[in-house]
């Protein structure tokens, strides 16, 4: 399989989870995901202090120096190639959710995740923060919700902190809060995005 066909199948995959995951799942892989990014940033900085390491032991001989700046430059360039394909692939996710929040689908979805995530939370008096654009179906939401859901309070805002789609939960009387916007979705998988790439990018000669 090559590279096209692995950033298509990743795509495809997280798409399906956007509309089938429940908050509490997508929180604990995003924990997960970003410290597992963080390593693998940390990975590559310590990679290229190496790199200058050895550069600087090897300064008394020209043709030596000429050498490390050279493998130096490769795996710089190899990490913005990365870093710009991480890019491009986020922003192309970034369009496919906006493409969704467009669907009928996408009411249904934010309204079964508030379900879940209220009963994560040790409260039953809500405040929900919801995308501006999302104000067309916030009065079928609170409709949805005293319907349902009758033992909880929710109180919906609207807020311009969100901005690719998805709502931040908050419970009134602990003050704790799930953050299950889209942005926070995509850093979630943003580590899986970095290995397979880095697999196609940092391994080539």
């Amino acid at each position: 399989m090559d590279i096209a066909e692995k950033i298509m199948a990743i795509k495809t995959e997280i798409i399906d989870e956007v509309k089938q995951e429940n908050n509490n799942q997508i929180e604990k892989k995003r924990k997960e995901l970003q410290k597992r990014y963080d390593n693998f940033q940390e990975e590559l900085d310590n990679k290229q202090k190496n790199i200058i390491n050895n550069y600087e032991n090897m300064a008394e001989q020209k043709r030596e120096q000429i050498i490390s700046r050279a493998i130096l430059e490769k795996k710089n360039l190899k990490r913005k190639k990365l870093n710009d394909s991480i890019n491009n692939f986020i922003q192309e996710l970034h369009e496919k959710l906006d493409e969704f929040t467009a669907e009928k689908d996408y009411c249904l979805f934010i309204f079964n995740s508030i379900k879940a995530a209220a009963k994560e939370l040790p409260d039953q008096e809500f405040t929900v923060l919801l995308r501006e654009k999302d104000s067309e179906f916030k009065s079928d939401l609170e409709e949805l919700l005293e319907k349902e859901m009758d033992d909880y309070q929710f109180e919906m805002r609207l807020t311009e902190k969100i901005k690719s789609g998805g709502f931040i939960i908050k419970a009134k009387n602990n003050q704790q809060m799930i953050e299950n916007t889209f942005a926070a979705l995509i850093d979630s998988f943003r580590e899986e995005i970095a290995i397979e790439l880095k697999n196609n990018i940092l391994t080539q000669k």
